[in-house]
């Protein structure tokens, strides 16, 4: 969950480039929490130009411990009480096509690596794997390719969920994080789990997803 707190940048240093073709984009910088100097960042880029060393800013920030690191992400500023990103229908407002087309193949990426690090494809894959999950996610309902390698484990669990949609296994899961938007990071906080591999019954995982987020299909 975001804490919101007062900020005072000390330093905003060079934007990173990452992901596939280097299209996303994190701006890491330094800046005074109190007496306190820490390093934070956003993937935000409608948020960029906010950020300037001397200003300071009000902002929302997701912090995640990830063994002797800690990453403090910002997520939303704040100008005269109001959000600099508005919400809307369907995720921010005033987000361009490019900027939406973005962050869905950084989403994609993200659940390939996810399928290799389960050894459900190789290493080699991902990149091809990433570009069909990208095209399932074009064309909506239909997958047009396998999206798994014969490596895929069938032992995993088979569920219902109350819309009548088989959940074959984890994999599949994440196609309906993927569809709905919904980061792994988010769904983790709801089902309290460390990695989907905790999951035993997939039905109520994502009953309890679609319940929290909102979803009624």
């Amino acid at each position: 969950m975001a804490e919101r707190k007062t900020l005072t940048i000390t330093e905003v240093k060079e934007i990173v480039r990452f992901g596939a073709d280097n299209q996303g984009q994190k701006l890491p910088f330094r800046a005074k929490d109190g007496d306190t100097e820490l390093d934070y960042f956003t993937f935000k880029r409608n948020l960029f130009d906010k950020i300037k060393q001397g200003e300071t800013i009000t902002a929302d920030i997701e912090t995640e411990q990830r063994g002797e690191y800690t990453n403090r992400k910002i997520t939303q500023l704040y100008q005269d009480g109001q959000p600099v990103i508005g919400k809307g229908t369907g995720g921010y407002r005033g987000k361009s096509p490019e900027e939406l087309e973005q962050q869905a193949r950084l989403m994609i990426l993200a659940y390939a690596k996810d399928l290799a690090v389960a050894d459900k494809i190789t290493l080699d894959d991902i990149p091809k794997t990433a570009e069909r999950f990208y095209t399932w996610l074009k064309v909506g309902d239909k997958i047009v390719a396998p999206l798994v390698t014969a490596q895929t484990k069938t032992d995993e669990p088979t569920a219902t969920t109350p819309t009548g949609k088989k959940v074959q296994n984890t994999a599949e899961l994440k196609k309906l994080l993927m569809k709905h938007k919904i980061e792994t990071h988010e769904a983790y906080e709801i089902l309290s789990i460390g990695s989907f591999m905790d999951l035993v019954d997939l039905d109520k995982a994502w009953a309890d997803i679609k319940k929290a987020k909102g979803i009624e299909h």
